[in-house]
């Protein structure tokens, strides 16, 4: 199982369908760029502030992508992970989980972006049906490559991972992973670094 592009979605806390104001994202990222605060070549900011239940404001990278995302009502902060090649599932979603997660941190430093995230809870969506099929056979290949990154996220035992996406086939696959708690997104991103080589 190999998709092209990957996203993950850490949702806003404690109530994701509240309102949030966007606008001050588009500075947000602006500096983002500027300092060179979340990893990737980071391109340019979009505002969709003005679609409902939409994409609200995008970060625009080279090979990731971070939102203030809005999708069904939802606030959170979405990361696609694109341009992946031939890397292993397991290794392509610990990438993309590192970048959010150091991503989430950056935010939730931001006084102006008064938002703050759920990290015991991750959507996963393989942005590929012909290399992840939704169904449950590509639901259980997904979390049998997925469990030992979810072992070293959370702790061995602690998780539990559903196919969020089983009522449409015609969508990606999506996982939600869960767990009773979780520590602070730098603490998670330290716990899924790779050892150095």
């Amino acid at each position: 199982m190999n998709p092209q592009r990957i996203a993950v979605k850490f949702f806003a806390a404690p109530d994701p369908a509240a309102p949030v104001d966007l606008h001050p994202f588009i500075g947000i990222f602006h500096r983002f760029i500027q300092q060179k605060a979340l990893p990737g070549l980071l391109i340019d900011v979009a505002d969709y502030a003005h679609v409902p239940d939409g994409p609200g404001v995008m970060l625009i990278g080279h090979e990731v992508d971070y939102g203030i995302d809005q999708a069904s009502g939802r606030t959170g902060l979405l990361t696609v992970r694109k341009r992946i090649g031939a890397t292993p599932l397991a290794d392509a979603v610990r990438d993309a989980l590192e970048r959010a997660l150091v991503a989430v941190a950056a935010i939730e430093a931001e006084p102006e972006a008064k938002l703050r995230f759920a990290t015991q809870a991750v959507q996963l969506e393989l942005l590929d049906r012909l290399a992840a099929p939704n169904d449950e056979a590509g639901f259980a290949a997904a979390r049998q490559a997925l469990a030992p990154l979810c072992d070293a996220l959370y702790g061995a035992g602690s998780w539990k991972a559903e196919r969020a996406s089983a009522e449409d086939p015609r969508r990606p696959l999506v996982l939600r992973i869960e767990t009773p708690a979780a520590p602070a997104a730098s603490v998670l991103a330290d716990r899924i670094r790779k050892p150095a080589a």
